[in-house]
């Protein structure tokens, strides 16, 4: 049965203008429903599916876009649709994320879901090249190290980036364990949700250490459905397992080494600072307790782009040089907290004003710093900018 009040999930919104008409095509990165076009006409009801307003409120405030008239029966017809093609919350969508999501825990192993994107050959070999020279021949001397935030936007626009976040891997020296946090996109429900699956690249198969993970969630709930899914097309954390995979493979006489993936959502706090909240000191205390018990060398990794701006991501201005040489300043300003040991402080920075630069990874750079320790050191900082102007990502 479809809620009185029915609310239409967060998707993303694609206009067109094209056969079979004008409207927008409504798009789930969970992959649980398929892509649904939606012609114009249907547009003022369908946006009114916020949860907030009965099936007859919608008909009486979408009328007025009807100049033919529109009775309650199109309205609850429409709904119904809605509901049956997965965009509606409710029940008939939560068993159809739960049977996706035990279908993806089945498989035992996460397979790559972005070999083949830019600077990511498919092939093994053409792969271990393509890394081989992003890497080059220059490491940095030998030196202690317990977390790194290396970029999670595609191997092509952030080759500089990789290079010199592995480059400091490779002179740390082999982990046992890495564990490492990656941004949700996709929106998670929950701060944190790590993944009990095998990670599959091709350029082999990584073991997750369940335990590590296990002993996480028993602390902090079992995950979501909907979190789990999220995993499966999440670009952050598969993108640093593909390089730990090369750097042991290429660097570390191909020692063998676990990994612990958690996907990050959004940290909650009173002051935009979450390390002063007694919930997330308990989570990070959960951290350190499995650390304790995991054995060996561990490492704490965050896969982590910063700003999004421009027009593409709903900036009213296209870009200019001064736009990001001051994205630049505030940007270097901000990691400096980082540099001085104050990782609550960089999370409060960024979310001040309601996060204005789209900073997507604060709650994993915070978390790494946080359990890693000390003092940060920037090695690289860089801007891909689009030719056009209408967007630049920053990392």
């Amino acid at each position: 049965m479809v809620d009185e009040r029915p609310a239409m999930r967060a998707l993303e919104v694609q206009r067109i203008d094209g056969p079979p008409g004008p409207g927008v095509v409504l798009v789930d990165r969970l992959r649980v429903s398929e892509p649904t076009f939606l012609p114009d006409a249907a547009v003022p009801i369908a946006g009114r599916c916020t949860g907030e307003l009965t099936i007859e409120e919608i008909h009486r405030e979408a009328q007025a876009h009807y100049a033919d008239g529109l009775s309650l029966d199109d309205v609850r017809d429409l709904v119904r649709q809605l509901d049956e093609r997965l965009l509606l919350v409710g029940p008939r969508f939560d068993a159809a994320v739960a049977q996706c999501a035990d279908k993806f825990l089945a498989g035992g192993v996460r397979p790559a879901s972005h070999a083949g994107s830019d600077g990511y050959p498919r092939d093994p070999d053409e792969l271990r090249r393509a890394l081989d020279a992003l890497l080059g021949d220059r490491a940095p001397a030998t030196r202690a190290q317990r977390g790194l935030i290396a970029p999670h936007i595609d191997l092509a626009r952030g080759a500089e980036g990789y290079a010199a976040a592995y480059r400091e891997l490779i002179a740390a020296g082999p982990a046992d364990l890495y564990v490492v946090f990656g941004t949700a996109h996709a929106g998670a429900a929950r701060p944190l949700t790590g993944l009990e699956l095998d990670w599959r690249t091709p350029l082999g198969t990584t073991a997750t250490d369940r335990a590590f993970v296990d002993a996480v969630h028993a602390h902090i709930g079992r995950p979501v459905p909907q979190d789990v899914l999220i995993h499966r097309d999440e670009h952050s954390l598969e993108f640093q397992v593909l390089w730990l995979q090369h750097v042991h493979q290429r660097h570390f006489g191909d020692r063998d080494f676990r990994v612990a993936g958690f996907l990050c959502g959004h940290l909650p706090s009173l002051d935009g600072d979450p390390l002063r909240e007694p919930w997330l000191r308990d989570v990070l205390a959960a951290f350190r307790k499995a650390e304790a018990t995991a054995g060996g060398t561990v490492r704490y990794i965050a896969g982590a782009d910063l700003a999004h701006v421009g027009p593409f991501f709903g900036d009213a201005q296209p870009l200019d040089d001064a736009r990001l040489r001051a994205l630049a300043e505030d940007e270097r300003k901000r990691l400096g907290l980082l540099e001085r040991a104050e990782p609550g402080a960089f999370h409060r920075a960024v979310a001040r004003g309601g996060n204005p630069d789209r900073v997507c990874s604060a709650p994993a750079i915070t978390l790494v710093a946080a359990l890693a320790g000390g003092r940060g050191e920037l090695h690289h900082y860089a801007q891909a900018r689009a030719a056009d102007d209408s967007q630049a990502v920053t990392f």
